[in-house]
C-alpha cells in the first residue's frame, strides 16, 4: 500500500511520520530535493539533497514519479522508493501529492492542516520573517482548497491523536 501524506508546511507531517515510524513498521520514500539540508536534516533519511543538475539528470532520466517546484526548490519522488515492499508511505507537497493520486487510484491520500493561528507560531518557531509567514499562509489556503481530492482529512491538533487517527486508517485499508 502506497500512503501519500501532505498538507501545507508546518502542520507537523514530518512530526507525525517520525511518531508513527515507533509505532508501526513502514518504509518511508525518502525524497530528492534542490533546497539546502537544515541543520537537524540527516542526507538519505530526510531527503536526498541533490544538485539542480542532478535533478535534471533524473527528469531526463525517468527516473521521478513526480516533481514539483516548491519555494523556490524543486522536490522530487524515485520510482525506486515506490518499489519498495509493504507499506511506504510518502510525505509530499499538495501539488505533487495531487498529481500522483489522480494518475494512481490505488495510492491513499491523507491531507493534515492545523489551524492559522497555530501554523504562523510553528513558521515563527522555525526562524521564518514575516515576508516569508505571509507568502506561506497564501499558499496553505491554495492548497486547502484540495483537500477534497484527499481520501482521508486529519486537523493535527494533538500528535498522539493525529497518530492514532492514521493508524487506525492503515488497519481499515488493509482489512479490505
Amino acid at each position: 500500500m502506497i500512503l501519500i501524506i501532505t498538507g501545507p508546511s508546518g502542520v507537523g507531517k514530518n512530526t507525525i511520520i517520525d511518531a508513527l515510524s515507533r509505532k508501526i513498521k513502514f518504509n518511508f520514500s525518502v525524497s530528492h530535493t534542490t533546497r539546502p539540508k537544515r541543520v537537524s536534516e540527516v542526507n538519505g533519511k530526510d531527503y536526498h539533497f541533490i544538485s539542480n543538475n542532478e535533478f535534471q539528470n533524473m527528469i531526463n532520466n525517468n527516473e521521478l514519479v513526480e516533481y514539483e517546484e516548491y519555494g523556490g526548490y524543486i522536490y522530487g519522488t524515485s520510482r525506486l522508493e515506490l518499489q519498495k515492499n509493504g507499506l511506504v508511505i510518502l510525505d509530499l507537497e499538495v501539488n505533487g501529492a495531487t498529481k500522483l493520486l489522480e494518475s494512481n487510484s490505488e495510492f491513499i491520500g491523507l491531507f493534515i492542516d492545523i489551524d492559522d493561528k497555530e501554523l504562523v507560531i510553528r513558521l515563527k518557531n522555525r526562524g521564518h520573517n514575516s515576508e516569508f509567514i505571509t507568502k506561506r499562509m497564501e499558499l496553505a489556503d491554495k492548497q486547502r482548497n484540495h483537500k477534497d481530492k484527499f481520501h482521508f482529512k486529519i486537523d493535527n491538533v494533538d500528535i498522539n491523536t493525529s497518530v492514532n487517527e492514521i493508524i487506525d486508517i492503515i488497519y481499515k485499508l488493509e482489512d479490505r
